[in-house]
């Protein structure tokens, strides 16, 4: 096993941050966890989110709001000779934190617009 180190500086929270192409959301209805995959963009200490209004993680979140989230960058896999002493070296973000939909149009573009400059595209919105 690799080692662990806590990283509770916001600089180095917000650089894995902003090099994470996506980020695991995970949800909890009152019988089974449900984890997704989803593209995202963070600004000022929130994190956005694009969807269809319809599907299971949406209907989980109006039941229960609570969710978890993971992202990782500089992801790499140390191969060995022995299976055994396989490793993946990377960097991590864990958060928890309370859904909110949003309904403002002005926020709904700024959600937008920070997730597509997550991805690269400068005022795409």
């Amino acid at each position: 096993m690799g080692s662990q180190k806590l990283i509770s500086d916001r600089q180095q929270i917000e650089a894995i941050l902003s090099k994470a192409k996506f980020l695991r959301l995970a949800l909890s209805d009152a019988e089974t966890p449900y984890i997704v995959p989803m593209s995202f963009g963070y600004k000022e200490n929130v994190i956005y989110l694009h969807s269809s209004r319809k599907g299971e993680k949406i209907e989980i979140l109006k039941k229960n709001p609570r969710i978890c989230f993971e992202a990782a960058s500089e992801i790499e896999l140390i191969t060995a000779d022995d299976p055994c002493k396989y490793n993946v070296r990377y960097r991590s973000v864990i958060g928890h934190g309370q859904a909110k939909f949003l309904e403002d149009y002005n926020e709904k573009v700024e959600g937008l617009t920070v997730l597509s400059e997550h991805y690269g595209k400068k005022g795409a919105v």
